[in-house]
């Protein structure tokens, strides 16, 4: 009788060991991890990189100023230099921080005393001149889209026209140069200040008398204004280098936990094997194994700024998603873009995520020959970062696996 307990008891802890290890074992694996390949990369020292400038949307960074001030002309005169009314109006973009074109125009009264004091001569001008315009204070100071004042510095060609002279019309082609100050009003607006010459030819006033040259200056101020706001995106390629750098590091870091797992797994499989031996006359303990289907894919596709192609470091990681699908006929994925939400308006970013995607089923499908109605594509755009803490890792499309089609 004492016999038979015995053996009952040590039924019952057998029994119980083996249901122990086969609930240890029964977290999902990813039965296609493979060795880490580990890389040591030794760096004497880290370069900074230079930050590249763009506007985020064509619209942006676009300007146009109305203004007046006074005007004189520096030719053959008597007397004491004249001043009268000038009025200007300008469009331009800046392209970047650092400098941008535009075209103006400036025109009014032009009057001096000539050939003798007391006799005045009055005549029209118009100014038109395309200039290039360079802002020093972002090129020495560095951007700052809230700086207060900005010293512009510019030059360029003008064609100056001469009517209602009594002594004819004149056309001349000259320089255009001068100095603007813009006082930051807000995003949309600046209160500017400006100094502006003209290199004018010596029959500009219609008056020939041995000069070289002439010249008219004008001393304006008004306000400028900037559509879509003066606003510029940023990018510093080697920092972007070095964030793919740290993904890669972490990506290799939890391929070698999931290869980790595995080895443990198969450890655990040998001792619910040896189990089993000992009870191999006794009744069995049936589990019920979970499905492959819930597997957590570590995966992930990486791309650069604004771009939807696939490169060649990243065909591995489609590679390793293919081979699982492969072993895992019955089982599904989702594939699901993101774009980073400091690039690109949110529709833009939908589109942007929707073609990462597509482009790598395109390559799961025409490559591997994996059945498209297992994979799902998902397009959440920047609505949602799966990297909250770093914006350059959500240029990327990742894998999560579902139950059957």
């Amino acid at each position: 009788m004492s016999n038979q307990i015995g053996i009952k008891m040590k039924l019952k802890h057998l029994t119980l060991a083996l249901i122990a290890v086969v609930c240890a074992i029964s977290v999902p694996y990813n039965s296609n991890a493979q060795a880490v390949e580990e890389e040591i990369v030794v760096m004497d020292f880290v370069p900074a990189g230079k930050t590249y400038y763009y506007s985020p949307q064509p619209r942006d960074n676009w300007f146009m100023s109305m203004g007046a001030g006074m005007q004189t002309l520096f030719a053959e005169h008597k007397g004491n230099s004249q001043f009268a009314l000038s009025l200007t109006v300008d469009f331009g973009k800046w392209f970047n921080p650092n400098w941008g074109l535009r075209l103006s125009a400036t025109g009014g009264e032009l009057k001096l005393q000539f050939p003798e004091v007391g006799n005045f001569l009055y005549y029209k001008n118009v100014s038109l001149a395309a200039d290039f315009m360079w802002n020093m204070t972002n090129t020495i100071g560095g951007y700052d889209p809230y700086r207060i004042v900005s010293v512009i510095p510019y030059v360029g060609f003008a064609s100056n026209y001469a009517f209602r002279n009594p002594l004819g019309k004149t056309l001349s082609f000259g320089i255009s140069t001068g100095m603007r100050f813009n006082i930051r009003l807000c995003q949309y607006a600046d209160f500017f200040v400006e100094g502006k010459v003209n290199i004018l030819s010596d029959n500009y006033n219609g008056i020939i008398k041995s000069k070289r040259a002439e010249a008219s200056m004008a001393i304006l101020g008004g306000i400028s204004f900037n559509f879509g706001g003066k606003k510029f995106g940023s990018y510093n390629p080697v920092s972007e280098l070095f964030a793919r750098e740290a993904l890669n590091a972490r990506i290799n870091e939890m391929r070698q936990e999931e290869n980790d797992a595995l080895n443990e797994n198969k450890y655990l499989q040998n001792e619910v094997a040896s189990l089993k031996k000992q009870l191999a006359e006794k009744p069995k303990v049936i589990v019920e194994k979970e499905s492959t289907c819930n597997t957590q894919l570590t995966s992930a596709v990486r791309f650069t700024i604004n771009s939807s192609n696939v490169t060649d470091e990243e065909m591995i990681n489609i590679y390793n998603i293919a081979q699982w699908l492969n072993e895992n006929p019955d089982c599904c994925i989702n594939v699901i873009g993101y774009a980073d939400k400091k690039t690109g308006s949110e529709k833009y970013n939908k589109k942007l995520s929707e073609q990462r995607a597509n482009k790598v089923i395109n390559i799961l499908v025409d490559k591997y020959k994996i059945d498209k109605s297992r994979l799902k594509l998902i397009a959440n755009g920047s609505n949602s970062q799966p990297y909250p803490d770093n914006n350059n890792w959500n240029r990327v499309v990742v894998f999560k696996s579902s139950e059957t089609k």
